[in-house]
């Protein structure tokens, strides 16, 4: 006679709220990378982080949900270095300069989180991600702004200016993220500050290109 077989069960590890829940951010970016978002199921998430699919749903709605949390985190890290960049208070061009490099560096460091984002996800997440993106571009529009007020930029509408200059880089880096090949990132910036000064009305652009 053929035994039944017995479902091992699961060991109950005792865990903060905010430790379950970082247990099931990773899980979902390594699913995600892993089998793709489009395909990857909540199941596959929480056997990845050792839970049962009730504890997913105690803390996200929809792995939508999870893949919004996970940009958010990623643009939480890079409004915490704004903000320490901004609270420096060095001269408005070399803030600027700063500010576009660490986006760069930032981007390209998280490159597999990118392709998961732009390259499988759907409306719903593509949707919570852009409000994520919305305070980084807000908070930088600000400090370019009172820098235009200061004299220093030189365009007709800063604000504007700078949302081309920064979606433009975004785009730019998202489609080479995309291709899956070494991204050479000193052309990456020298070609986005270049935008940037150009765009932004710094008339010692031809000087300071000659020192670089």
């Amino acid at each position: 006679m053929t035994r039944p077989t017995v479902r091992k069960r699961r060991k109950r590890v005792v865990k903060s709220p905010e430790e379950r829940r970082a247990d099931i951010l990773r899980a979902s970016r390594e699913v995600f990378e892993t089998i793709g978002f489009a395909d990857a199921k909540i199941v596959d998430i929480a056997e990845a982080a050792d839970i049962g699919k009730g504890t997913f749903y105690a803390y996200f709605e929809t792995k939508d949900h999870a893949l919004g949390a996970l940009w958010e985190e990623y643009v939480d890290a890079f409004v915490a270095t704004t903000e320490e960049i901004l609270a420096k208070g060095e001269a408005w061009w070399p803030t600027i300069d700063e500010l576009l490099i660490t986006l760069i560096e930032h981007a390209v460091d998280n490159a597999g989180l990118h392709r998961i984002v732009y390259g499988s996800a759907n409306a719903k997440a593509l949707e919570l991600c852009k409000e994520s993106n919305a305070r980084v571009v807000d908070l930088m529009c600000d400090f370019v702004s009172r820098g235009a007020t200061a004299g220093a930029f030189r365009c007709h509408n800063p604000d504007w200016a700078f949302r081309m200059v920064y979606h433009a880089a975004d785009g730019l880096l998202d489609d080479l993220i995309a291709r899956r090949t070494p991204i050479d990132t000193a052309e990456v910036t020298r070609s986005v500050l270049e935008l940037a000064h150009r765009t932004l009305g710094d008339h010692d652009l031809k000087e300071k290109a000659g020192d670089r």
